[in-house]
């Protein structure tokens, strides 16, 4: 028994609490990308009306939500005006699901 404590001691001494306050700036990468998150489910609500529950990272821009060229142009240009960067137009191509751009946003905003 004896045995058992310093074993336990040992184990609680290597605990520093939540994940995310070991390293602070995973953490504030996360809080980011959340950020980027909810910025691009309340400008599409506002261009269409879908309920925030409706909006998945996996729902595709185009299939699901059914934005045209002009809306996805419109949240382009909102996004880029919303954290000061350039969304490439080759990289437009490639972006489907809302992960997508929040990838790609969150990416060039570092």
């Amino acid at each position: 028994m004896s045995d058992h404590v310093p074993e336990k001691q040992q184990v609680d001494s290597d605990k520093s609490g939540d994940p995310r306050e070991r390293n602070p700036e995973d953490g504030n990468d996360i809080k980011k990308i959340d950020r980027i998150y909810d910025d691009i489910i309340t400008m599409v609500t506002r261009m269409i009306s879908v309920s925030p529950t409706d909006i998945s990272p996996n729902t595709d821009i185009t299939y699901d939500l059914g934005l045209d060229s002009l809306q996805i142009y419109e949240l382009v240009v909102d996004l880029e005006d919303g954290y000061s960067i350039r969304l490439p137009d080759e990289a437009l191509e490639k972006l489907h699901t809302v992960q997508d751009v929040v990838d790609l946003v969150y990416k060039l905003s570092k």
